[in-house]
This record gives structure tokens, C-alpha cells and sequence, in this order.
């Protein structure tokens, strides 16, 4: 069950524990029975030194119910995200008849695999906005022979393109239609035999989701299934899809043209699969020391995290002149020791949802800040770049905007003013921690934070 105490919102559910931790200007608008539209944030006093613990990863949660679903046996998961990305995921496996029993106080999702098959032969399946699960879903349902399946989400999944998924599904033999003809969700799916296996194409240039769907599952073809890569892979999200694959006791292979799934393989449930914490939640907490001049350790986060987003605080903050230390057990940041903040040149593409973190350090580092390689998040949850464009220079902040990134110059000072989130968890995310530095920082729509990090603003409030 989730949370008793529930809050509604334009963007859904939230649980309602701000009152106790959120500073007295924002706490006015608040009560039990409405939500804030707005959250003015109030600058901290003093440099954190903070510990903060960070929820499961999304994009191992996800996963890990797919495997879960797939294999033969029941498996609980550990320190289990919960919230709007996985509850969507959730509900749409209890929709295809998996059994699953989710405890929100205890993070863990206990679900009774199907060895491949899918229990319920039709479904209506409602992904929200949730790019990860409705193509892992599209994928899933390919499998439930003779079963037919629809895939809808709310009005900005409409507008997010699937065709490169459905046309590879096409040609293992799986009827796809997209219901206004432009590749975007509603999709409906129908699968009399499953997937046949051999060789199948796939475009991975708008998200290598598309290629972590179709591996996933693979190993319930009828033949072995062999995924030649057209265009530009940004290959480690598949990389994790391929380690959480092999820990599940299947194997993969990589070739010059893409991968080999042999046929035959089956995943193994888990007794018990403890989910790392989410590497770009994490970001955040990393960034606040550097911005902010204190140090923020998390725990159970390791470099050698499944997550290629953990490189956020490694690489990316390293340069940027931080002092990153760590062991088995945790990460910590450390601020530079001078106090400055360096600009740098960084091609993002492969940690591209900790680009929207980078950005709000830029206008307070020495040179500027120019990030490529992102051109796909623009038909992310909003346009990425579009948005922190936008919201950056109504703080009185240079930028430049380019097809695949931006530059953002140093800032003598910021202006105050009203973020607008496009109903994006990672833009309010990122511009609140202005908001811990300067006066004058307010997130329109704060509850859209529910999409990956329900309680982010009680935990990012633990810096104070």
C-alpha cells in the first residue's frame, strides 16, 4: 500500500510529509487537503555536512520488475523506488495478470514470476509518462501469445515517439499499430506467436530504451535473437540492462553489429535483489556540497554502481574541482578547497539526465559551461534543453542554445524569479538547488517531483 496521507496534484500523487521539514515561508500554503502550486525556497545559512540516504534506482527498479516478471519463481526486491515511474510499472504488470505485492514502509516488491508467459491475454495499460515503461511494456507484450494489448499515457507520451520499437517488433512477427499514425502512443499490441527470433534491426538514436526493451526479452524468443544496431547507440544503460541480465543468470553477447541473445536461457528469480540508491537522485545532494561549500556523503553508492549516472560525481564534479573521495560503502563531495567552481566542455550524452544538475552549477563557475551530446532529451519528459535555456535566462543568466546542448557563462548575479517545471521532475529538481544559494528561487508545480523522488524536498531539506 502506499502512504495513507496523500496529496493531489496537476501531476498525481504525492505523499504528504513537507510540513514537517519544509522552511516556514513555504509552509504557509500548505495543509492537509491541498498542495502548494508554487515552493519558494529558502537559502541555507550554513554549508551542509550532511549524510543523505537516496531511494532505489528507477532504472534498476524498472528493470528488475521485467526480470522479475520473467523469470521462474518469486523474487523480492530490495530498497525498492517507489514512486509515480514505478507504480506505473507495477499496476500494468498486475493489469497483465503478474502477481505483485508492493510495501512502501519497507521498500521491497515481491512478484511471482510467469517463466515468459504473459498471464492475462488483453490489457489496457496506462503509462503515465513514464518512457521506461511503456517500452519495456511494449516489449513485455510481444511475448503474451494470441493476446492483444493498448499503451496510452498522458498527453506529452503522446508525443513521444516509439515507432523505432514497434517497427523491430514488426518484423519478429508482432501486428503494432500506433492510433494516430505517428508512431506515439496509443500504441496496440498483438502477439500470436511471440517474438520468432533471427535477425532484427533497431534504431537506437532517440533513446536505447528501444534496445533494453527488446533485450530483456529475448531470451523468450523462439530463436535465438540476434539485435544489429543502426545509428548512434549511447551504450550504457544497455550496459546495466546486460549486467542485471547475466546477474539474472542470462548471457548476452556483443558483437560489431550489436548483440546475441541465445536462445533457450531463462532468468532465475532472486530470493531477495537489493536495488542500488538512484545515482541521479543523487546528483542533486552531490551538487549542493559543490554549490553550496559543505560536503554531502551517500551511502550504499559506489563508482562501481550498475549506473553510469554515478560518473556525475566522479568525472564531472572532479573536474569541475571538487574533491570526490570514496569506498565500498559510500561517496562523498567535498566543495574546492578555494571556494571556485571551474567551467567545462563535457559531452553528456551518456549521463544525459544529470546534464539539467550541471547546468545549474554553470552560472556560478569561473568560465563557461558548454554541455553536447544531448540532443535526445529534448523528447524527454519535456525538452530538456529548451527548458533550462529558458528558465536560466529569466534568472538573468547568459546562455546559448544549440540543437544538442548549450553554454552557460558565469553570472554576476541572479535574479529572482518563478521556475516553471513543464511538469518535469528533473527541471524542479535541479533548480531548487539555486534556490539553497540565492533568494527569490520559486518551483512552480513542486508535486511533479513524485515522478522519481516522492520526498525529495524533506530529504533535500536535511542539508539545512
Amino acid at each position: 500500500m502506499w502512504r495513507e496521507r496523500i496529496l493531489r496534484s496537476r501531476c498525481g500523487q504525492i505523499p504528504c510529509f513537507l510540513s514537517d521539514f519544509l522552511p516556514y515561508s513555504s509552509r504557509y500554503t500548505m495543509n492537509m487537503h491541498t498542495y502548494p502550486e508554487t515552493l519558494t525556497l529558502t537559502p541555507l545559512e550554513h554549508a551542509p555536512n550532511a549524510v543523505v540516504a537516496i531511494p532505489g534506482s528507477k532504472s534498476i527498479t524498472n528493470r528488475a520488475l521485467i526480470l522479475a516478471a520473467l523469470a521462474d519463481g518469486t523474487t523480492t526486491l530490495i530498497n525498492a523506488l517507489f514512486s509515480d515511474d514505478t507504480r506505473v510499472m507495477t499496476e500494468a504488470l498486475k493489469s497483465l495478470g503478474f502477481g505483485i505485492e508492493a510495501d512502501a514502509e519497507r521498500e521491497t516488491i515481491t512478484v511471482v514470476g510467469q517463466r515468459g508467459q504473459i498471464p492475462a491475454m488483453h490489457a489496457e495499460l496506462f503509462c503515465g509518462n513514464s518512457g521506461t515503461s511503456i517500452r519495456f511494456l511494449t516489449a513485455l507484450c510481444a511475448l503474451g501469445k494470441g493476446g492483444s494489448y493498448t499503451l496510452d499515457g498522458v498527453e506529452r507520451m503522446r508525443q513521444r515517439p516509439q515507432g523505432d520499437l514497434l517497427h523491430a517488433l514488426e518484423s519478429q512477427g508482432i501486428t503494432t499499430t500506433a492510433e494516430f499514425g505517428n508512431g506515439c502512443p496509443p500504441l496496440h499490441i498483438h502477439s500470436q506467436n511471440g517474438l520468432k527470433g533471427g535477425t532484427v534491426s533497431l534504431r537506437a538514436d532517440a533513446s536505447s530504451q528501444f534496445v533494453t526493451a527488446l533485450l530483456m526479452v529475448a531470451p523468450y524468443a523462439n530463436a535465438t535473437l540476434e539485435i544489429v544496431i543502426e545509428g548512434n547507440l549511447r551504450p550504457f544503460y544497455v550496459t546495466m540492462t546486460r549486467q542485471m541480465m547475466a546477474q539474472w543468470g542470462v548471457h548476452t553477447e556483443e558483437t560489431e553489429r550489436g548483440f546475441v541473445i541465445p536462445a533457450g536461457q531463462r532468468y532465475l528469480a532472486q530470493p531477495e535483489y537489493t536495488i542500488e540508491p538512484d545515482a541521479s537522485s543523487a546528483s542533486y545532494f552531490f551538487a549542493a556540497a559543490a554549490l553550496l561549500g559543505g560536503t554531502v556523503t551517500v551511502p550504499n553508492l559506489t563508482p562501481n554502481a550498475l549506473q553510469g549516472d554515478v560518473r556525475f560525481a566522479t568525472e564531472v564534479l572532479a573536474e569541475m574541482g571538487c574533491t570526490v573521495t570514496h569506498d565500498n560503502r559510500s561517496i562523498m563531495v567535498a566543495a574546492p578547497a578555494d571556494g571556485i567552481l571551474h567551467g567545462i566542455t563535457r559531452d553528456m550524452s551518456a549521463i544525459s539526465d544529470t546534464s539539467l544538475t550541471l547546468a545549474v552549477l554553470a552560472p556560478f563557475a569561473d568560465s563557461p559551461t558548454t554541455v553536447t551530446g544531448i540532443a535526445h532529451s529534448r523528447l524527454q519528459e519535456c525538452d530538456r534543453i529548451a527548458a533550462i535555456c529558458t528558465e536560466l535566462t529569466k534568472l538573468g543568466v547568459q546562455v546559448e542554445e544549440y540543437p544538442d546542448g548549450f553554454t552557460i557563462y558565469p553570472a554576476a548575479q541572479i535574479a529572482p524569479a518563478t521556475i516553471e517545471t513543464y511538469h518535469d521532475h528533473r527541471v524542479a529538481m535541479s533548480f531548487a538547488l539555486i534556490g539553497l544559494k540565492v533568494p527569490g528561487i520559486t518551483i512552480a508545480n513542486p508535486a511533479c517531483v513524485a515522478k522519481t523522488f516522492p520526498d525529495y524536498w524533506q530529504r533535500l531539506e536535511r542539508l539545512r
